[in-house]
This record gives C-alpha cells, sequence and structure tokens, in this order.
C-alpha cells in the first residue's frame, strides 16, 4: 500500500478557502504540501480509486501528482514517466492576484525556457495540445526555482483546454475596466444564449469594461451605477444609464426594461450587494410578472475579507429564494478576491 497525492491550483490568497472546499469533499484527505496558489494532498492508499472534485468553487484545476524534483539534472528522467504521444500542458502556480502583474509579465517564461533547453526531450509529447473530452492529459507545473511538478488530470467540459484551465482572453486597450475580461471569461465557459438585441440589465456597471465586451456582442444594456461611467461608453449605441444605486432605482425607471439577462458585480459587500440585487429582482417583477423575460444571471459576488467565503452557501441561498436555479458558482481566472455565479432565472 503505498500513499497517492492529489494538487489544486488555485488563485493566491485563497489557500485557506481551497483546504476548506477539499476537505469537506474529501475528509480523509490530509494536507502535504503548499505554496501560494498551489496545495498537494495525500491519500493514505492508492489502493483506492482516484478521488474527484467536483464541488468546489475557488480549485481552478485537480489532479494526480505523478512525480516531482528540485534538481534540473533529474528532470529529464522525471519526465520518462509520461507515456509517449500524451498531451502534456506547461503553465505555473499564480504568482500575482489577477490585475497586479507588472508590465510585460510573462506567466509561462519559466516553464517555457526550460522546455526550450530540454527540446529534445518533448519530441515524442502533444505540448500544449488541445484535448478531446475525458483524454487524459499531463500536466508540467512550474511551482519554484527549481521545483516542478508533474500532475495528469482528465479532461472535462467544466475545464477550458488552455493550460491549467487558465482561458487566455485578451483585454483590449480600450476597455476602461477589468471586468471585460470577467465577462467574456463567464461567456466563453458558460456559453449562454447570445442573440443581438437582447436586453441586459448591468448592475454595478462602473467604469464600463463588461458594458463594452457586452455591447460589442450585440446587447442592448442599461446600466445602474451611482459612478460616472468612462467617456467613451456614454458614446456607446445601444447603452442607457442609470446613475444611481440599485436600491434608489424605481418601478418608473426601469418600468421599459424587461431584461434577457442580468448582470451584477458591485464592489460591496456581499449581504449588501444581494440586498441591492433582490430590490431591483422585486421591481421587475412588479413591472412585468409573467412577462418578464429574465433568463440568465452573470453575478459576482465581492469577498472583502476572505472569512466571507464561508457563507457562500448562504448567499447561494439567498439567490435561489430570489428565483435563480441552476446554480455553477466558481472563481474565475479574471476575478479577484470575489467569486462568480452563472445561473438561470425562474419568472
Amino acid at each position: 500500500m503505498n500513499p497517492r497525492f492529489y494538487f489544486s491550483t488555485f488563485q493566491i490568497g485563497a489557500e485557506k478557502a481551497v483546504k476548506a472546499e477539499v476537505l469537506r469533499e474529501h475528509p480523509s484527505l490530509k494536507f502535504a504540501f503548499s505554496r501560494p496558489g498551489f496545495i498537494t494532498f495525500k491519500q493514505d492508499d492508492d489502493r483506492k480509486p482516484p478521488l474527484e472534485l467536483k464541488h468546489v468553487i475557488f480549485t481552478r484545476l485537480w489532479g494526480e501528482v505523478v512525480g516531482q524534483t528540485k534538481d534540473a539534472l533529474s528532470f529529464p528522467a522525471l519526465l520518462k514517466q509520461i507515456p509517449k504521444q500524451q498531451i502534456v500542458h506547461l503553465f505555473e502556480r499564480d504568482q500575482y492576484v489577477p490585475g497586479d502583474e507588472p508590465d510585460g509579465f510573462n506567466s509561462t517564461a519559466r516553464i517555457e525556457k526550460l522546455v526550450k533547453a530540454l527540446s529534445p526531450e518533448f519530441k515524442d509529447l502533444k505540448i500544449n495540445a488541445t484535448p478531446k473530452l475525458g483524454e487524459m492529459v499531463y500536466d508540467l507545473i512550474w511551482v519554484d526555482d527549481f521545483h516542478v511538478f508533474i500532475g495528469c488530470h482528465k479532461h472535462s467540459n467544466r475545464l477550458a483546454p488552455e493550460p491549467g484551465n487558465f482561458p487566455k482572453i485578451h483585454l483590449p486597450e480600450e476597455s476602461p475596466a477589468r471586468s471585460y475580461l470577467k465577462i467574456e471569461e463567464a461567456i466563453y465557459r458558460f456559453k449562454p444564449l447570445i442573440e443581438k438585441g437582447m436586453n441586459v440589465l448591468e448592475v454595478g456597471c462602473s467604469p464600463g469594461g463588461a458594458t463594452m465586451a457586452m455591447i460589442n456582442r450585440g446587447l442592448l444594456v442599461t446600466g445602474v451605477d451611482p459612478k460616472f461611467m468612462d467617456e467613451k461608453i456614454y458614446k456607446l449605441p445601444g447603452f442607457k444609464f442609470i446613475q444611481k444605486t440599485a436600491r434608489e432605482t424605481t418601478l418608473a425607471e426601469l418600468k421599459s426594461m424587461n431584461p434577457d439577462w442580468i448582470v451584477m458585480d458591485m464592489n460591496i459587500a456581499p449581504l449588501e450587494a444581494l440586498d441591492e440585487l433582490y430590490h431591483v429582482i422585486t421591481l421587475l417583477r412588479k413591472n412585468f410578472a409573467k412577462t418578464l423575460k429574465l433568463r440568465q444571471g452573470f453575478l459576482t459576488i465581492k469577498l472583502n475579507d476572505w472569512k466571507f467565503a464561508e457563507s457562500i452557501p448562504l448567499y447561494l441561498k439567498r439567490l435561489e429564494e430570489m428565483g435563480f436555479r441552476d446554480l455553477h458558482p466558481t472563481q474565475l481566472c479574471s476575478n479577484r478576491q470575489e467569486f462568480f455565479v452563472s445561473a438561470s432565472f425562474k419568472a
């Protein structure tokens, strides 16, 4: 009987939340090794089936540990544990909270340099190839100087096909905020129905990054926010603005806004944000009753303190009480200290 080890990758800062969600699902696991953005867990008996991780929010990628080395000279021997013609994804543990990266930062520079130096060792492997559903993927993860892990995971529809479950989404120079990345990543991952001319009510829209992304996709956006928008957003066709807090919004102001989507991203505490969202949902129900078209929610909930992660079940229950269904909570790669919920809505 030998132990089996698993790895979890995630945003730096979420270590306690990751440990809690992993051990909640698999309490028999034991904590083994930790660095910011990377944790391993130990299973005492490798004769048991490998453990999957299904009900998590902060774990970005979960898999089995194949091996590790802290010695560059032993790295070629470690690579031989990967069968020929297998897909190998190269990535590094997170080094910065999203948005804090210095100019010109390359998140894969060190692992790419290593692979280039040892290119003959990789000739029989499919480097960064796109996996099919159910296909095994080996993960070459740079953790520290010099500490490299090899892991493996099975590709699923929950994962992006890019290395590390980290989709490469570009932030345009003209975007006024990183919220552009969040809504684009949400669309990429959850693939909602998008039709030109659909109406979106965006609760917490300043300065307009997500607004720009949605209008670029042909959606019509009504934003609610007490702060000003970036000047270029006011000029975008298909944008209307209610400059006040969501809780101050009136029936009359939403009388002509029967949304297909509701998008929320307010920089306030979770329960306060949910209270304001409830007020807006109540107004929509009063205005449109059974004719309410709302079917999709894309909701960002700030975790002003990491201890708020312990209350996520309460936040999700509140959303269900409002009428949201099929909740899919996750921490997007583009999220900061917050998490995201994709949900359908029952009018």
